[in-house]
């Protein structure tokens, strides 16, 4: 019986010394990047792999919350086939960065499960995801190895048993699950949405270096919410709500111009609000939404992706229009797609001089705002 003691006494010491702060912010990064419409992607070997298989599984299933966006996860310890190729063509130490060159988009979540922190594929492929734009996390355990210093975010076992360490990895991984449970079931949609931007300013103001234009985005952005969840509560006409919003949108985010428009299943664009001088103003005529359908809204409406253009005039997919005043109509621009079902529902842009450019914080900040209203309004439209 001594044994067992002992393993049992071990493993109360280390959970003791988790450090139970960077376990949160793992949750706060999941969260994020569930707003933010990013992909998750998890990987390790060996035992480690049925973690990242049972965190896939966990993470896609159990954490499922009317109206919210599901999180979009991938194990890539799960394609047996993919893994077995890359292994006999390529080596066993690509099996992971290669299914990430194919996948993974800047500003996704990739999390490395590894025990020793030295496996040779994990650390190739988180080597990948940093150079490439994404939020790489670690779960390690022993010394952490190469892994830890690697990572962004590293969640050490401080143990050098190999048992305790896997252990603690899935009581992690629970951990992690059952505080967005927590969040997502007990925490109104519009309250998660606050807090992130919550988290966003505080970090930006406390960024000595920070401008005011990087700030001042998040600050009215985190205005613009709670205004838009009064307008939510309102249960006016779809018309006039979108109506309100894009005008709260363009004040709050000091846009000089910005349209809101409706696409049907087909992706053509059936009506619409545009703002500019000051006002919102009725859906385009047809000449107009030829306009939009060739520019750069059919470019986004056909690729599903939110864009950002620093310089319309460098920009092929820009066509100007007949409201821009002045003689240079150069404009900064973002235009972020509303998803349902895999089909663009919705288009929200945004317009400045260009002299104002936004930045990819903007676009993020609109993906978010576009997140919001797909889930609480489009979703909810009857087919």
């Amino acid at each position: 019986m001594d044994h067992y003691q002992i393993y049992v006494n071990d493993l109360h010491q280390t959970l003791d010394d988790i450090p139970l702060q960077s376990v949160q912010q793992m949750v706060d990064v999941l969260l994020d990047a569930r707003l933010s419409d990013k992909q998750v992607f998890v990987m390790g070997n060996g035992g480690s792999a049925t973690t990242a298989s049972h965190f896939v599984a966990d993470l896609s299933k159990n954490t499922r919350v009317a109206g919210l966006p599901h999180f979009k996860v991938v194990g890539l310890t799960d394609n047996i086939a993919s893994i077995t190729a890359y292994a006999n063509d390529e080596g066993y130490d690509k099996i992971f960065v290669q299914q990430l060159s194919g996948l993974m988009n800047p500003g996704d979540i990739v999390i490395a499960i590894s025990a020793s922190g030295n496996s040779p594929n994990v650390l190739r492929a988180v080597e990948y995801a940093n150079c490439h734009g994404a939020y790489t996390i670690g779960l390690t355990g022993f010394t952490g190895g190469e892994l830890g210093p690697m990572v962004k975010l590293h969640i050490h076992v401080p143990s050098n048993r190999i048992e305790q360490v896997e252990d603690i990895h899935l009581m992690i991984e629970h951990m992690v699950i059952s505080a967005i449970k927590d969040t997502t079931q007990k925490t109104a949609f519009i309250d998660q949405i606050q807090d992130m931007f919550a988290r966003n300013k505080r970090a930006l103001l406390n960024r000595s270096a920070a401008s005011e234009t990087e700030t001042r985005p998040i600050r009215e952005t985190y205005d613009l919410l709670g205004a838009i969840s009064k307008e939510l509560q309102s249960h006016g006409g779809l018309y006039d709500l979108l109506h309100n919003i894009l005008q709260l949108t363009v004040d709050s985010i000091g846009a000089s111009s910005g349209s809101f428009l409706l696409v049907n299943p087909d992706g053509e664009i059936t009506d619409g609000l545009l703002a500019y001088g000051g006002q919102v103003r009725p859906s385009p005529k047809k000449e107009l939404v030829n306009v939009f359908r060739d520019g750069l809204a059919g470019w986004v409406i056909r690729n599903q992706q939110a864009v950002l253009v620093t310089d319309t005039q460098d920009d092929p997919r820009w066509l100007p229009r007949n409201w821009e005043e002045g003689r240079n109509n150069s404009r900064s621009v973002i235009c972020v797609p509303l998803i349902v079902n895999k089909q663009v529902t919705g288009l929200l842009s945004l317009a400045r001089h260009q002299n104002e450019q936004f930045t990819e914080a903007d676009l993020s900040l609109l993906s978010s705002v576009a997140v919001f209203l797909t889930f609480q309004i489009f979703s909810r439209m009857k087919p």
